[in-house]
């Protein structure tokens, strides 16, 4: 089987890179003692939390309290994950009140307002969706700024506020309700409440332009979006990069070609002409060109596609989201996030999404060869067609369907079988006897094979396959290769299966483990697939706060739910 094995030729490469403690609980996060608990913040999920992290945390917090000083190195960075960042700053602040003068406790509040802007930096979402956490480490950031000098950050203090008090629901008042702020002078004072009064109007217009999200995301558009006739129009490529749609330009025509999962839209510019896999539908607003730009309405292009498009009055935003109306009150998709999820984390996907992400475009910062920021986006949908492609020799629709269905046939089953009807009635003795003419691979895979029949028996390494190919399939979704529709239906006899055959997720995993590594022909030794960084990738979702609710195992008691429709 050519494809799945692929995998087991990149997977030892790609599980090297993963973080070292896994199995590891994470621990509960509590606040130190100079933090009152409602302000808080945490991060769920966050590597600040793996016991390991925080023990030395919590050591330096211990130190802190004993009266430790600013430390001299680092003092103008913060590394680390979110969660390390912020505690980081938290750390600092506390430094600040052990200061003997004055310039050491403004150094250390400085110091601090880094560590907010690192651990701010980092949680920043780069999708430009609204996101509190973020909003509070930048408030906090601006505070330890404003304490240490009031021209430190050189800004606009309007600009600079004014969003993020909004996002929280915050007033001037609350924001100079803090610690250190007595070092800010009345003077200073003023002039950041004139500035943010002055900024809130050009704000308020800001929250007035139109946007445009897919499934709660801004989309990240390069000019302004235009309306005709009540109806939005965006660069055509904003909204077809997002719904994992390809673009074709007709010159020659004036036509524009959007193909996405086996499914064509035609339009021509300047007319309201469509057509929609062959049949003719008349639009009350036609595609136009402009400042090299082409817009298209975005309702009409997203309803062909399958999308559902509301209009929110009070954010001045249409919203994109998916359809998923086939489902009608079934639990289907967390039956597949749950299945696919194990592969997705190890690919660098959100375990947890449906798809393995989001599908809006979003922003990555790299630096360039004079060392210099840049900003670039990038497309979800690029990421998994390459990852299909590099990983699973997959690059188009019809490839991923032949995969997939490959998959759901237990053909990798199979051939387990095959080799336990060689082995499952020799004994243990029988198998040594012979070892002298086994293969160096059957001298191991003998025993393991009768071990694994021993412990299945006729269900075999089922889990494998089924849980492969729902990380596939969602791939091929956001890659633009599937509908949603399209992988529901295509993968609800392989969770019916997962339902049916087993009683728990740990159980489901065992034999996903069970049959990767027997697939790829490793030697486990004494080790159990508990032991494998695999396996305690596993264990580490299991048990991370944002990630535990994908292993419920009460799902197998109710199995899954049929819509509503079909009761």
């Amino acid at each position: 089987m050519k494809r799945p094995l692929s995998l087991l030729l990149t997977l030892a490469l790609t599980l090297s890179l993963l973080p070292a403690a896994w199995g590891a609980e994470p621990v509960t996060p509590t606040p130190p003692s100079w933090v009152a608990t409602e302000d808080y913040l945490v991060f769920p999920g966050d590597p600040a939390y793996e016991r390991s992290n925080w023990a030395q945390i919590e050591a330096l917090r211990a130190d802190a309290e004993k009266g430790a000083q600013l430390p001299a190195d680092g003092r103008d960075w913060a590394d680390g994950s979110v969660g390390q960042c912020y505690e980081t700053a938290l750390l600092r602040l506390k430094y600040a009140e052990n200061a003997q003068t004055p310039e050491e406790e403004g150094e250390a509040l400085r110091s601090a307002g880094q560590a907010f802007n690192a651990a701010w930096t980092a949680r920043r979402d780069q999708l430009l969706g609204e996101d509190p956490l973020a909003a509070r480490l930048e408030i906090e950031k601006y505070r330890a700024f404003l304490a240490y000098r009031y021209d430190y950050a050189e800004m606009d203090w309007g600009r600079a506020l004014v969003a993020d008090l909004d996002t929280l629901g915050m007033t001037l008042a609350d924001f100079f309700d803090t610690p250190f702020m007595d070092r800010v002078s009345a003077e200073d004072r003023a002039k950041v409440e004139t500035s943010v009064e002055a900024y809130w109007e050009a704000y308020r217009a800001e929250k007035e332009r139109i946007t445009v999200s897919v499934d709660g995301t801004l989309l990240i558009l390069d000019t302004e979006v235009q309306v005709q006739n009540e109806r939005t129009l965006i660069p055509i490529r904003a909204v077809a990069e997002a719904l994992g749609a390809d673009v074709e330009w007709v010159q020659e025509t004036n036509e524009i070609v959007i193909t996405r999962a086996g499914s064509t839209v035609t339009m021509t510019l300047d007319d309201p002409t469509a057509d929609v896999d062959g049949e003719t539908v008349e639009m009350d607003v036609a595609p136009f060109a402009e400042n090299e730009r082409t817009y298209i309405p975005v309702r009409y292009v997203a309803e062909f596609f399958g999308q559902q498009v509301e209009w929110n009055e009070t954010a001045y935003r249409v919203e994109i989201t998916e359809d998923k109306g086939i489902l009608d009150g079934s639990d289907l998709e967390d039956w597949l996030v749950s299945m696919g999820a194990l592969l997705t984390l190890v690919y660098e996907g959100d375990p947890a999404a449906f798809g393995g992400r989001g599908r809006a475009p979003y922003v990555v910062v790299t630096r360039n060869e004079l060392g210099e920021f840049e900003n670039h986006t990038a497309a979800p949908r690029d990421d998994f067609r390459r990852l299909l492609a590099e990983e699973w020799d997959i690059g188009d629709r019809t490839a991923l369907l032949e995969a997939v269905e490959e998959l759901l046939t237990e053909s990798g089953n199979e051939a387990f079988q095959d080799a336990a009807d060689e082995v499952k009635h020799l004994s243990d003795a029988e198998i040594a006897r012979r070892a002298d003419k086994l293969s160096a691979v059957d001298k191991y895979m003998w025993p393991r094979t009768k071990a694994l029949w021993t412990r299945w028996g006729k269900q075999g390494i089922r889990a494998w396959e089924l849980c492969e190919a729902a990380a596939l399939a969602q791939w091929g979704y956001t890659a633009g290769y599937l509908t949603y529709n399209e992988v529901i239906e295509l993968l609800e006899p392989a969770a019916r299966a997962v339902s049916q055959t087993f009683t728990s997720w740990d159980e489901v995993y065992e034999n996903f483990l069970d049959g990767y590594y027997w697939c790829a022909r490793v030697d486990l030794g004494d080790k159990t697939v508990w032991d494998t960084e695999l396996g305690m990738a596993y264990l580490y979702l299991r048990n991370a706060p944002d990630t535990a609710h994908l292993f419920d195992s009460g799902m197998f008691e109710t199995g899954v739910m049929k819509a509503e429709n079909n009761k």
